[in-house]
């Protein structure tokens, strides 16, 4: 396989398949999907392999939800079909599914025999000793939505991606001359001579009239427009609703605590002695003397090249679950039977326990409501799972009030909400911006309609719309406190424009920086040197405006607040020697693979001539068209 590999890396392909971003050594994240055999409509056909609308709709809804928990930023549907998102994950999965294509094509797949060790080596889905773990495999394959068979098939389909990919990686290195416009670019540095706007600069502008901040109202309305929002109430229960219905006694709680001790104590400590040795043969031969009853001393000293190390640890010191687990279940006096290794490439090992010592147990007293708590979850998750059926009919047609009563789940009034689960106020409503499926059918009822019950992990949930708030600007008389805000802000940066203005002119008619800054009111700086990526005594927004200037040239830079400042530059000193080495070596990289994304249209382009490629260009425009009607109706 791999001289097989080196070969198609020598082909024409190699020199296209380059220009796809890479990750070294197969050290990568497994994608989401690698496409083919969703329901819905099919886009797009390649080779044997499609793609199906409701699988784009997937990706697209993990990709919102990426986005709201990574940057907390509410996305809808229409917006990521408006802003890119939607197509970009589209344009993926036809790379991945025209790649996967053009291997078939070629013959290349990934055996199953290979993943095993495939995953093994780069320690994914693996234990703490770096093995392949089934209970992972099974979770993760649950967690796509998959059987086992079909996440085998999944994990072929990457790795035989991998192949491709490394194949043609290995086939072409990136000339570094395309780096030196970018090294020049960015190594070149600034002396600059700034002045800074003071509070006496911008003294002295008249205060706004009534019909002035009536006319800028006027002038600006559309900035207080407010959207269309919806008034809505809220039922949602979870396991913590039914805590109070598992009682227990006193004594019950006391035994429980006796019982689980350690839990309710400060963590176990343990003294333990490692084993270690680049050769597993040593260190197997080690502790087969040791289970053979030879004293550890003497087996120390027939096992040459054996390292001890011995330390003190507590549970949260160690870091791999199935390691910290044998640590801490293990009898004190006793070695372990096995040569151990937690990652590829890392010394074997066997490992002692030395000595054990327990934790400080938190009294009684102060422990006890935690112990009731965690006696009555178990039971209150059995009552919330109980009662899941008995809502779903409850919910059929009572009105949401006697719904709560019924369970003894109060009912919420939530601030009225636009279309992002935002508020008057500007907050977001996080019960409905995590639910999106409730979001969209609270934008399509009739107020006094309730939605359907939604479950989630350990929540269930129903909303009714209230009311709709219609769209309003409003009044002068409600918002004047915040016009004038606006006014004397504008004001303020319009003093500050005349007397950096009044500066500039003064510097250009051959007046002295300092001098010129003192008479404008504004601070004059001593010089400092910059580059392109910029300083921490200084605004990036001022980097900017600066490199903008030619040398010897003066001129007005805004900050990031919009002030008005004046720089100076002074001198431009050109990258030195040791500047350029240490750009190249930073951005080699990332130049390469900028280089790689802009290419890889024309590799994708190069590939569909290979293999059959079929686009419903029709399907695809009303599969994205379809997803603007139903955000726009919110």
């Amino acid at each position: 396989m791999i001289g097989g590999m080196r070969k198609f890396a020598r082909s024409k392909w190699a020199l296209v398949l380059l220009f796809i971003p890479l990750v070294i050594a197969l050290a990568v994240t497994l994608p989401d999907t690698f496409g083919g055999g969703l329901s819905g409509g099919t886009l797009t056909k390649v080779g044997d392999r499609e793609i199906k609308g409701a699988e784009v709709r997937r990706e697209v809804d993990r990709a919102i939800r990426r986005v709201l928990v990574e940057q907390n930023e509410v996305i809808s549907l229409e917006e990521a079909a408006s802003n890119g998102m939607a197509e970009r994950e589209f344009l993926s999965l036809e790379y991945q599914n025209t790649l996967l294509a053009f291997a078939d094509k070629l013959g290349i797949r990934a055996s199953a025999e290979a993943l095993k060790p495939y995953l093994e080596r780069n320690q994914v889905l693996t234990n703490a000793f770096g093995k392949v773990d089934r209970t992972s495999l099974l979770a993760e394959a649950q967690e796509r939505g998959m059987s086992p068979r079909d996440f085998e098939a999944f994990l072929q389909d990457f790795l035989t991606q991998r192949y491709v990919e490394i194949a043609a990686f290995s086939a072409v290195n990136m000339p570094e001359v395309l780096s030196e416009p970018f090294i020049k670019y960015f190594g070149e540095t600034r002396t600059l001579s700034l002045a800074r706007p003071t509070p006496a600069a911008i003294d002295g502008f008249a205060q706004p009239t009534d019909a002035e901040l009536q006319a800028w109202y006027d002038r600006n309305k559309d900035r207080f427009a407010q959207p269309e929002r919806r008034r809505v109430s809220a039922l949602v229960y979870t396991p913590e609703d039914f805590m109070d219905r598992a009682a227990f006694t006193d004594e019950q709680v006391r035994a429980e605590y006796d019982a689980r001790i350690r839990d309710y104590s400060t963590p176990e400590t343990r003294v333990i002695v490692e084993y270690t040795s680049a050769d597993r043969n040593v260190v197997q031969a080690f502790v087969d003397l040791a289970a053979q009853g030879v004293p550890i001393e003497e087996a120390l000293a027939q096992s040459p090249g054996i390292e001890v190390v011995e330390r003190s640890v507590q549970p949260e010191q160690i870091e791999q679950e199935d390691y910290r687990q044998l640590l801490f279940q293990m009898a004190p006096g006793k070695l372990d039977g096995r040569a151990l290794q937690l990652a590829e490439g890392e010394p074997y090992f066997s490992v002692m326990v030395k000595s054990a010592t327990p934790g400080t147990p938190t009294p009684f007293e102060q422990a006890a409501e935690r112990v009731r708590r965690d006696m009555a979850l178990p039971e209150a998750t059995r009552l919330f799972e109980e009662s899941a059926e008995p809502f779903r009919d409850a919910a059929g047609g009572q009105p949401l009030e006697d719904i709560g009563t019924q369970f003894g789940i109060p009912v919420f009034n939530l601030a009225a909400i636009d279309a992002q689960g935002r508020t008057a106020n500007g907050d977001t409503a996080q019960l409905l911006v995590g639910n999106r499926d409730a979001m969209i059918d609270l934008f399509t009822l009739t107020p006094g309609q309730m939605t359907t019950v939604f479950e989630e992990e350990n929540k269930r949930s129903m909303f009714r719309l209230d009311e709709i708030v219609a769209p309003i600007t409003p009044p002068f008389t409600e918002v004047k406190d915040t016009v004038r805000q606006a006014v004397l802000a504008e004001r303020q940066i319009a003093a500050m424009d005349a007397a950096a203005t009044a500066m500039v002119a003064a510097v250009k008619a051959g007046g002295a920086f300092p001098q010129a800054a003192a008479a404008s009111k504004l601070e004059a700086l001593p010089p400092i040197t910059v580059t392109r990526e910029g300083n921490q005594q200084i605004d990036p927004a001022l980097v900017t405006g600066s490199f903008e200037l030619k040398a010897g040239e003066v001129g007005l830079v805004r900050g990031s607040r919009g002030e008005a400042w004046v720089a100076r530059v002074d001198v431009v000193t050109p990258a030195t020697p040791e500047s350029t080495a240490m750009l190249r070596l930073q951005m080699g990289g990332q130049i390469s693979e900028s280089l790689q994304q802009d290419l890889a249209e024309v590799f994708q382009r190069g590939l569909q001539k290979e293999v059959p490629f079929q686009r419903d260009e029709q399907a695809i425009q009303a599969f994205f068209q379809s997803m603007r009607p139903r955000d726009t109706a919110q």
